[in-house]
């Protein structure tokens, strides 16, 4: 494992594509970490959604509802050397903006007006882990890159609805009981199932692991073990990152 000092670094990023952020434990903090870093890398950066997030705060980022914007290519031409990244969303619902469909985001990779698109591309209502149901993620095709997102305080905890989201599609893709204790072999065991984290992935993306929330030692311990159980296999993921999205550093550790 080798130390990294952005998030844009560790997952080895190039100058364009485009990111969808799937999991749980830290999407939308990711989806905005990553961008400001690489918005301060002098890049055009657009953030989106295919399912729904929270509003954005002044700091994440500047919101533009497409529903109400006619001409909004043109619009986001306007924005895209902005300072701070823009968040495009349908039609605000409440306290969420709902997101873009996939067909919209393929457009807007044709126009060519940024150089990152990152989407958050799965829901978890807050929860540090979950399993996708039928219909989850959505996952724009174009996609260059797949951010599946793990969060660490999960694993020690029992198999149950308060930690994780879909808990009982995750005790079928893993077979652990529900009520066990979530371990890291079974955390190994959805990443690589191929209904489990990295579910509707494209063909040609790259895939990407950040374990997240491994801020305090017990979670750092749980997760080198899952890096290493996934580093004992014959993995096919880019980059396997150890990290806080919220934190200072954000990366703590990084494998290839």
């Amino acid at each position: 494992m080798s130390l990294a000092q952005t998030m844009a670094t560790a997952l080895d990023l190039p100058d364009q594509g485009v990111l969808a952020i799937v999991g749980a434990g830290g999407k939308t903090s990711a989806m905005y970490r990553l961008a400001r870093e690489l918005v301060s890398q002098g890049r055009r950066v657009l953030c989106t959604t295919t399912t729904k997030i929270f509003l954005p705060t002044m700091d994440q980022g500047q919101l533009m509802l497409r529903a109400s914007e006619s001409q909004w290519l043109e619009r986001c031409s306007q924005f895209s050397g902005d300072p701070k990244p823009l968040v495009l969303g349908e039609k605000q619902v409440g306290a969420k903006v709902l997101g873009l469909s996939p067909a919209l985001i393929q457009e807007l990779i044709h126009a060519q007006i940024f150089d990152w698109i990152l989407v958050e591309a799965d829901g978890a209502r807050g929860l540090p882990l979950k399993a996708p149901a039928a219909h989850e993620p959505v996952i724009p095709q174009v996609s260059s890159h797949v951010l599946g997102m793990v969060g660490l305080k999960a694993v020690g905890q029992p198999l149950s609805k308060t930690w994780v989201f879909h808990s009982e599609i995750y005790a079928q893709l893993t077979g652990l009981a529900l009520g066990a204790v979530i371990s890291a072999q079974s955390v190994v065991q959805l990443v690589n199932h191929p209904l489990g984290l990295f579910k509707n992935s494209p063909v040609q993306a790259k895939k990407l692991l950040w374990l997240n929330q491994a801020d305090d030692p017990q979670a750092l311990v749980q997760g080198r073990e899952i890096v290493h159980l996934v580093q004992g296999q014959k993995s096919w993921l880019q980059r396997i990152v150890l990290g806080t999205a919220t934190g200072h550093p954000s990366v703590l550790e990084v494998g290839a």
